[in-house]
C-alpha cells in the first residue's frame, strides 16, 4: 500500500509541527464536560497505530477494522455528518444525480439552536433590500489581515464570489417573510423571517476609520437557520437521499491506491455498517472542541476557557469531537499547520462590547477598550482571573450611537415609554448585546453594580480601592485631553467617568462556541495528502475543513461561518457528485 496515503507519517498528524506539546493521557481542559470527547464506544477494537509512548498523541489511535459487520450498503457519495455543511451537501449531490447516503450521530441535523447569520455578498435579498456591499478586494483583505494573512485567500475569494447565489438556493423552496431592517417587526404572517443584520448602517458609521471594521450586509434567518435545513433534507430525500440519524462513523475504508471508498460506521447498539461510495466521502462532522485531548494538542492556549457547544449526540456525549478530523488523518489526510482559531466570542454585558473603561482584578486598566468582543476575549485570557470590570457613568444613553457597530455593540438607545413600539429589538426576553438596541429598564437589569460615588463602586467591585480609583482619575485625564496616550483609543470614544450614578458590568470568561481549524483542503474541497495532493474520493466541508480560519477568528463580517459551511457544503455535494 502507499504508505504516504495509508501510513500515520508524523507530519500527517502534527500539523503544528515538530514543537507540539504531546497532551499527556490524563490532561483536560478546565470546563470540559464530563462526558465529552471521543465517544470510545464498547465495540472498538484494539488500537493499530502507535499509542502515547511512541510520542503520538491517543487520539491518533486507530480502531481495527470491525471483525463483526451486519450488513453492506452502497451508494454513489456517502455524507458524514449532517450539520449546516453536511446536509446542504446530500441536497447538492442529490440534485446533481447522485445516490447519497448521509449519517448523523445525534437525533436530528445537528446545528446550534440559534445560529441564523449569513454573511453573503450578491443576494437577491441584499438587491431586494436595496443594500450597498463592501467589494470583494476590501472584504477579503480586510479578512487576511484579521487573521494574519494565513487562510487561503481563494477560499475567502470563493465565498464571496458564491455566497448570494447559494444562499438564494438554499432558502428557494421555503416560505419565509423579507423585513427590510434590523428593528422592523415581523407580520406574524409566517412563520419563517429573514432580516438583515445591523442594518440600516449606523449614521455616520465610517469603517474606514475603524480598528476593526464591520461589513454591514449580513441577514438572519429566524427563528433560526433551521427552516432552511429542514428544507435541504426534504429536497434530499425527495431526491432518493437516504439520510440517517443516530449512526456513528468510526472509520474510512480505502483501496489498495488510496482511494477512500467508504466507511465502516455503527449504531447506538454497537452494529456494524459498511458503506461503499464509488463516488466520494464527504467529512462534514464539526470542530475537536468537544475533545479535551485534541483541544489541549492544537490550541493549548485556550486552557481555561470552556467549550460552549451544547449539541450532544444519541449517547448523551458531545458531538464536535473530532471524529472527522482523525479518520480523514488515519486515512493519509493532513492536518493544517494553523494555529487554529478558537471561536472565543465574548458578548459583554449590559452594553454589550462598547468601548466604555475597563479595568482588571487589579483595578488596572490594560487595554485598548475599542475592540471586538472576539477580542476583547483574546486580551481577558491574559488578565488575572480572567475577568474585567466595565465601568460606566450616567451619560451612557447619549454615548452609544458614537459606538462602534456591528458583532455585540449596543447603538440604540430606546426610552422605556417608546419600548412597545420596537417590539423586535427591546423587551424583558432581548439581550441588547444581540440586537443592538436597549432600554433603561432592560440597562439596569443587566447590570452587576450601581452605586452613587466611584468609592462606594469601587468597593462593590472588590477592587484595590487606591489603585483603582487612580486608574479612573487617569483614564478622566486622558478623555480631557482627547488623546490617549496609554492605549490609543479612538477620541470619539473617550468618555470621562464622572457623573454619577455610576454602573459596573462584570465581564468573565465567555466560553468558546467551536474551534476553527481541520484538514488541509484545496479549493474543490478535496482533502489533501502530507504532499499537498488530493486524496481520490475524499472531501471535507464545515468545521472539518481547514485553510479558511486561523489564527482569529473574524468578527468584521457577521455570519461568515454559516456562509462558509453553505458554500462550500454545496460545492464539495457537487464536485462528490460528479466524482472530480
Amino acid at each position: 500500500m502507499n504508505e504516504m496515503k495509508q501510513g500515520l507519517s508524523r507530519r500527517a498528524f502534527l500539523g503544528l509541527g515538530a514543537t507540539a506539546a504531546v497532551a499527556a493521557g490524563a490532561a483536560g481542559l478546565v470546563g470540559c464536560a464530563p462526558g465529552s470527547g471521543t465517544d470510545a464506544k464498547e465495540p472498538a477494537g484494539q488500537s493499530t497505530a502507535a499509542g502515547p509512548a511512541s510520542g503520538e498523541p491517543a487520539f491518533m489511535a486507530k480502531p481495527e477494522v470491525p471483525a463483526d459487520v451486519k450488513e453492506t450498503k452502497s451508494c454513489d457519495v456517502l455524507v458524514i455528518g449532517l450539520g449546516i455543511s453536511g446536509i446542504v451537501a446530500a441536497r447538492a449531490a442529490s440534485e446533481a444525480g447522485a445516490s447519497v447516503i448521509g449519517i448523523e450521530k445525534q437525533a436530528q441535523i445537528g446545528t446550534i439552536g440559534l445560529s441564523g447569520d449569513f454573511g453573503i455578498y450578491g443576494s437577491k435579498v441584499q438587491e431586494e433590500l436595496g443594500m450597498e456591499l463592501a467589494s470583494k478586494e476590501e472584504v477579503v483583505n480586510q479578512l487576511m489581515k484579521d487573521m494574519t494573512f494565513r487562510p487561503h485567500a481563494s477560499l475567502l475569494g470563493y465565498w464571496y464570489d458564491h455566497s448570494g447565489e447559494d444562499f438564494d438556493w438554499l432558502i428557494s423552496e421555503s416560505d419565509y417573510e423579507l423585513v427590510p431592517t434590523s428593528a422592523t417587526p415581523a407580520s406574524g404572517e409566517k412563520e419563517n423571517v429573514i432580516r438583515p443584520k445591523c442594518y440600516p448602517v449606523l449614521e455616520g458609521y465610517d469603517r474606514s476609520k475603524e480598528l476593526f471594521p464591520f461589513f454591514n450586509g449580513s441577514v438572519t434567518t429566524e427563528p433560526s437557520v433551521g427552516w432552511c435545513l429542514e428544507s435541504c433534507q426534504q429536497i434530499a430525500e425527495a431526491n432518493g437521499a437516504e439520510l440517517i440519524f443516530g449512526m456513528f462513523a468510526e472509520q474510512l475504508t480505502t483501496d489498495e491506491s488510496g482511494r477512500v471508498t467508504g466507511a465502516y460506521v455503527y449504531d447506538k447498539s454497537g452494529e456494524y455498517t459498511k458503506i461503499e461510495a464509488s463516488k466520494g466521502v464527504i467529512l462534514c462532522c464539526g470542530d475537536i472542541s468537544g475533545n479535551p485531548e485534541m483541544l489541549d494538542y492544537y490550541v493549548p492556549w485556550v486552557e481555561g476557557i470552556a467549550p460552549f457547544y451544547p449539541n450532544v449526540d444519541v449517547k448523551g456525549n458531545v458531538a464536535n469531537s473530532g471524529d472527522g478530523h482523525r479518520m480523514g488523518m488515519w486515512a493519509g489526510a493532513h492536518m493544517e499547520k494553523g494555529p487554529l482559531a478558537p471561536m472565543t466570542h465574548h458578548m459583554g454585558a449590559a452594553l454589550g462590547v462598547d468601548a466604555f473603561l475597563q479595568l482588571n482584578v487589579r483595578g488596572e486598566r490594560f487595554m485598548n477598550e475599542d475592540i471586538p468582543g472576539q477580542n476583547i476575549m483574546d486580551q481577558l485570557s491574559t488578565q488575572p482571573e480572567m475577568r474585567s470590570w466595565q465601568i460606566i457613568d450616567s451619560k451612557w444613553p447619549e454615548q452609544l450611537s458614537v459606538q462602534g457597530t456591528g458583532h455585540g455593540y449596543v447603538n440604540y438607545y430606546i426610552p422605556d415609554s417608546e419600548a412597545d413600539q420596537w417590539p423586535a429589538v427591546v423587551g424583558e426576553e432581548m439581550s441588547a448585546s444581540f440586537s443592538g438596541y436597549t432600554t433603561d429598564s432592560m440597562f439596569e437589569a443587566a447590570i452587576t453594580h450601581k452605586a452613587d460615588t466611584l468609592e462606594e463602586l469601587v468597593e462593590m467591585m472588590g477592587l484595590p480601592k487606591e489603585t483603582a480609583l487612580a486608574s479612573i482619575e487617569r483614564y478622566n485625564e486622558l478623555c480631557a485631553k482627547g488623546v490617549d496616550e496609554d492605549f490609543g483609543k479612538d477620541p470619539r470614544r473617550l468618555f470621562p467617568v464622572e457623573n454619577g450614578p455610576f454602573y459596573a458590568c462584570e465581564f468573565g470568561d465567555a466560553g468558546m462556541l467551536v474551534c476553527m481549524g481541520g484538514l488541509d483542503t484545496d479549493a474543490e474541497c478535496r482533502a489533501l495528502d502530507d504532499g499537498m495532493e488530493p486524496i481520490p474520493g475524499l472531501y471535507v466541508a464545515g468545521n472539518t475543513m481547514g485553510n479558511r480560519y486561523k489564527v482569529e477568528y473574524p468578527v468584521t463580517e457577521a455570519g461568515i461561518s454559516l456562509a462558509t459551511a453553505l458554500v462550500f457544503g454545496r460545492l464539495a455535494g457537487t464536485k462528490a457528485a460528479a466524482g472530480e
